[in-house]
């Protein structure tokens, strides 16, 4: 029986090409897009989900009030690890700091040295790789060479992944037993024992990291950081805690410990919460400066309704085609029923039917699965997208095609089942008019989806833009930026820029901690000298030269800048600061006012030097913060900024040429370091990825939405004409005109259309209105959006049904009246 329906099925589907194409690709296209968002949607929540106790493991996170508010940190004080261990036995602690960047280098057999700036190295301790064990993705262990319990036996061991051991140690490619005892130099000067050497970690983790070195390492070399437990500087603490146990039991127990070995102001100020390991990647609350992303649960939501939206118009599609088409079928139904079939095998017959298109389109799709996931992994290859089909994702697909099938077969269907044989053989079996149909109700929502997707293009499409072209406040056009080098000599750096600046193609150099916007960024408290402690605030604080201003363009609204009486040397008293707008403001000042007050910060006190307007020294999405500058330890520097000459409006002049110069420039004076360059605004485009993403995911699936929409409108619209070709030659013999023929097959489609518009809006609006509040900087939403996202999904309907209206307008009217 089954192969009998599948055997007509196919003569049937085949027997209306246009029809069956028509909804072959509109289903193709819908289930395409729901099986690339759903392996998103499971790639982005599947984060650290794959270690063997990540359900039980969390990360200690920090909320530290201050007089301007709260501020939200993921990461702790240093020792809170070792106090965690020692005062809460039972509760497993593993404890990072990091990534950072360092130069790493080898030797090979032939004395070759190889040198590479590393941005993912990371210290941890002996129990880190115990904790975070990849045990549900590789179950037969992530260690190639050595192992976990005596990996961090030496202080200065590392432990690589397979894509650093064949970076340094190509010569012994897959041998990696080979490579423990080996050694390679952080900085080119400590030396590291590589301990072990474990498999490439998944890209879906926060847990970032390339090479591990022992933490015990970091805390020899940075016994400050490391034992202040008021800081809070790149340390990360993570438990595991034993089954059943309640986290809120464990954070009544951080609250208790760290008013054990805290000062009473810091224990007053801080807070200690734990944080799911589950929960950290779609958490936007604490922000990652770790180098990681985040994709907020919102915008997961809005991709998966979007999946289901494209589902439903595909489906609907079918439907409408099915049902409008039915009446062609009336008389097969008559005669099935005349000579003995029952509704039940009718109904089987056309669901399967159904389930024959939906088995093309879910075949069309699954080979069209891996063009797409290469294209997404490649346009998003700065976030390591890693996007694959496995198992699970193909019995997604199966289960899809069945839904779908079931879903936009049952209606046509039921309805081509239940009709009366005597009704149906007197062509009756459609004949009712419904004021307003399922079928027209069914365009109305189909529209309305795509009228939404369209207006959401517009909208975030002009997001973006001003996230671009928006003035931050400092000048970011034709700069260079170069990570400073590790290995500094006090003094090379100014040599090295009158070098550079010899070339007429370099206009301004200057050394700094980071651009106005960067990721470098340093955090301190601040408030007035006279004020309590209890009035500290957060600011940024920026380290820069004499001619950071004049590179960047700040400009100064009261008192001056710095001065080379302001230079103090590593460890020496600040005697000035330059602060913006913003924290002059926060202070209760104005900028002329504020010049003089003494001002104290975590590291010393100096008074206020000068005001400089206002600049965005975080990302749009967030308000302008307090920022302090100061001339300080001026002999370390991390970064380099450069600005090349330029005509305005056009590109640097000779920039080959003097790219090559720097280079040349910094080989000569920091040979034993790492050139690598990056023009500022792509760096500054790059804090933009998921907004990038959204906007991409507006304007892809609104072009699919669109053109679902219009494979149905277009395939209605045939058959009207055909359904009417009799009434159209009627018409034209009376005297109709060509445009009033269109004109009665267009306007039934064009008023629901308009109807979709006008539910859309308000819907649309609101949706918007919610997605823009994300961002501290944003575009109002105009009216001319709606109207002219109204304007194109009028013009694009109008289009789809114009071609067969007027190809049916057109028509000899003899050749529709002959049989008559």
């Amino acid at each position: 029986m089954l192969k009998n329906y599948f055997k007509i099925a196919f003569r049937r589907l085949m027997s209306d090409k246009t029809h069956t194409a028509i909804n072959v690709l509109g289903l193709a296209l819908g289930m395409t897009s729901c099986l690339v968002i759903y392996i998103f949607v499971r790639y982005e929540v599947s984060f650290d989900s794959f270690h063997t106790q990540s359900e039980n493991t969390y990360r200690v996170v920090e909320h530290s009030r201050q007089a301007d508010g709260v501020q939200h940190w993921p990461t702790t004080a240093y020792p809170l690890a070792e106090a965690i261990r020692n005062d809460m036995p039972g509760v497993q602690v593993t404890q990072t700091a990091g990534p950072v960047t360092r130069i790493i280098s080898s030797v090979n057999s032939k004395g070759n040295v190889s040198r590479f700036e590393e941005n993912r190295l990371m210290f941890a301790d002996q129990y880190y790789l115990q904790t975070f064990d990849f045990g549900k993705v590789v179950p037969g262990g992530i260690w190639l060479a050595g192992n976990a319990k005596t990996a961090f036996e030496q202080t200065n061991a590392v432990v690589l992944t397979t894509k650093l051991a064949d970076r340094y140690f190509a010569e012994f490619a897959g041998h990696y037993d080979k490579l423990i005892g080996k050694t390679l130099k952080l900085n080119n000067t400590d030396p590291l024992v590589v301990s072990g050497i474990i498999k490439n970690p998944p890209h879906n983790t926060n847990l970032l990291f390339e090479m591990l070195v022992n933490y015990q390492f970091f805390k020899n070399n940075n016994r400050y950081q490391a034992g202040n437990w008021s800081g809070n500087y790149e340390g990360t603490t993570y438990l595991t805690l034993p089954a059943g146990l309640d986290p809120k039991a464990i954070e009544r127990g951080l609250a208790a410990l760290k008013k054990k070995y805290m000062n009473a102001e810091d224990n007053q100020r801080v807070s200690y919460f734990l944080q799911p390991l589950a929960d950290i990647h779609t958490n936007t609350i604490y922000e990652d400066f770790l180098g990681g992303y985040h994709v907020s649960r919102q915008m997961l939501w809005v991709l998966g309704s979007l999946a289901i939206f494209l589902i439903l118009i595909a489906s609907f599609n079918f439907i409408n085609l099915t049902t409008a088409q039915a009446s062609r079928r009336n008389k097969e139904v008559g005669v099935r029923k005349a000579v003995g079939s029952t509704q039940t095998q009718l109904f089987g017959q056309f669901i399967g039917e159904t389930l024959f298109v939906a088995m093309l389109a879910g075949g069309i799709s699954a080979v069209a699965l891996g063009f797409l996931l290469h294209w997404v992994n490649a346009s998003l290859s700065i976030i390591n997208l890693d996007l694959r089909p496995d198992v699970t994702v193909w019995i997604f697909c199966a289960v899809l095609v069945v839904a779908v099938a079931l879903f936009a077969g049952f209606y046509p269907a039921a309805i081509l089942a239940r009709f009366q044989p005597v009704n149906a053989l007197k062509s009756a079996g459609m004949a009712q008019r419904q004021r307003f149909s399922l079928r027209q109700g069914l365009i109305v929502f189909q529209f309305c989806i795509t009228y939404g997707l369209l207006a959401g293009t517009f909208v975030a499409s002009r997001q973006m833009n001003f996230f671009m072209n928006k003035d931050l406040g400092f000048a970011r056009d034709a700069v260079i930026t170069l990570n400073g080098p590790r290995n500094q000599v006090q003094g090379k750096q100014e040599v090295f820029k009158q070098q550079l600046l010899r070339d007429p193609a370099i206009e301004e150099v200057s050394f700094s901690s980071g651009a106005p916007i960067t990721e470098n960024y340093f955090g301190t408290d601040f408030r007035l000298k006279s004020e309590s402690s209890q009035m500290n605030r957060q600011a940024e604080m920026k380290v820069v030269d004499l001619k950071y201003n004049s590179l960047f363009g700040l400009q100064t609204i009261a008192g001056r800048w710095f001065s080379t009486s302001n230079i103090v040397p590593d460890g020496s008293a600040f005697n000035g600061f330059v602060v913006n707008e913003t924290m002059v403001k926060n202070l209760g000042l104005t900028p002329e006012t504020a010049i003089g007050k003494v001002v104290t910060i975590s590291e010393g006190e100096a008074p206020i030097l000068g005001v400089v307007k206002d600049f965005h020294n975080v990302s749009l999405q967030q308000p302008i913060v307090p920022c302090v500058l100061m001339c300080w330890n001026t002999g370390f520097f991390e970064q380099i900024h450069i600005r090349l000459q330029a005509i305005p409006g056009e590109h640097v002049l000779d920039l080959p040429k003097a790219l090559q110069t720097i280079e040349g420039t910094w080989k000569q004076h920091f040979p034993q370091d790492v050139y690598q360059y990056a023009f500022l605004n792509e760096s500054l485009a790059k804090g933009y990825i998921v907004e990038k993403l959204v906007f991409d995911a507006f304007r892809i699936f609104a072009a699919i939405s669109i053109f679902i929409a219009c494979l149905g409108l277009f395939g209605l619209i045939t058959f009207t004409a055909h359904q009417r070709t009799k009434e159209i030659g009627v018409r034209k013999v009376l005297g109709a005109s060509v445009a009033g023929i269109v004109a009665l097959l267009s306007k039934d489609f064009l008023k629901l259309v308009m109807i979709a518009i006008v539910i859309g809006i308000p819907i649309t609006w609101y949706g918007l209105n919610q997605w823009l509040r994300n961002f501290e900087y944003r575009i109002g939403i105009e009216w001319w959006v709606f109207v002219l996202a109204g304007l194109l999904a009028i013009g694009i309907a109008l289009l789809t049904v114009s071609y067969q209206s007027i190809k049916s307008a057109l028509m000899n009217p003899v050749k529709s009246l002959k049989s008559e």
